[in-house]
């Protein structure tokens, strides 16, 4: 009973602060949002020390240090920019999206020669920049899939997904996803994963690897989805500009070998993406969001 009030009232807030998002001037909700995010830092304690805690591996100082904490100061205000704009996204046309985000012409004519061998193709990303917007803005051009990301708030998870397939984008849920995804990748569409689920990562076929020089786990199935379909990998991100723009990042395709070997052959690939995650990481730090743990906390 409590969970459901619990989960109704956000809902309604979230609706609430949606309305108000989508009607007032952006630069003047940003600025609410990153006083918001602020306040989120000192209140959040429990996000926060996850938060100290990641970046902290990612800039190999202690949690204490004053560029860390400054980092996940950032984080926060950066990610709450990010809510205002999932909170605009429903009253934005495709033309709005197309002109927020630049796509570079070399990165859609990669993208189609990787679609022209007919095995469709696996963008894998993480929870950085405007990855909604960026979802958005290839949907205009290229049919894409997305596996979603759970959240707690089973009714704002169904509002999220309804405003995704208003923009083109197919929503898959977790369970029995793999089916689907193969499916669509036949189809040689276009099928999206996010990699930093942290402890989530368990729950799925996993592999451990170094990511900023610590071992940790994450999901196996971009690659064992590319093993068996033949489909490429293309690491992704939406990066932030100073102006609220956005610029649209693709690195380098990886093939997956398909040996007689194919724990190696996934776990290969897994880090090789999980190295271009760090290269994207490591330059523009604080457009990332990970609020939960992506190493073991310290008891």
């Amino acid at each position: 009973m409590l969970r459901s009030l619990t989960q109704g009232a956000g809902y309604w807030a979230w609706r609430a602060f949606s309305a108000a998002a989508q009607r007032l001037p952006k630069r003047a909700v940003y600025a609410v949002a990153q006083a918001g995010g602020g306040l989120a830092y000192l209140l959040w304690t429990d996000k926060r020390r996850i938060a100290l805690h990641n970046f902290s591996a990612v800039l190999g100082r202690p949690a204490t240090d004053a560029e860390v904490t400054g980092m996940v100061r950032r984080s926060f205000r950066n990610f709450a920019k990010y809510l205002v704009d999932i909170m605009r996204f429903p009253g934005m046309s495709l033309a709005e999206i197309a002109a927020l985000v630049a796509v570079p012409a070399e990165t859609w004519r990669s993208l189609a020669a990787l679609r022209e061998r007919g095995h469709g193709l696996i963008m894998v990303s993480i929870h950085f920049g405007s990855f909604e917007l960026g979802g958005a803005r290839i949907a205009h051009e290229l049919p894409l899939c997305v596996v979603a990301d759970d959240l707690e708030n089973a009714r704002i998870m169904d509002l999220l997904a309804a405003n995704r397939s208003h923009k083109n984008i197919t929503i898959f849920t977790p369970e029995g996803a793999a089916k689907k995804v193969l499916r669509a990748l036949r189809r040689n569409e276009v099928v999206g994963f996010m990699m930093d689920l942290g402890p989530r990562a368990l729950a799925f076929s996993n592999v451990t690897t170094d990511f900023f020089g610590r071992p940790t786990v994450f999901p196996a199935v971009a690659a064992e989805l590319a093993r068996v379909s033949g489909a490429p990998i293309v690491v992704a991100a939406v990066r932030r500009e100073p102006d609220d723009t956005f610029h649209t990042i693709t690195l380098e395709p990886i093939f997956v070998e398909r040996t007689a070997d194919a724990a190696h052959d996934v776990l290969q690939a897994t880090g090789q993406i999980v190295h271009q995650l760090e290269s994207l990481i490591r330059q523009w730090p604080d457009q990332w969001y990970i609020f939960r743990p992506m190493w073991p906390l310290a008891r």
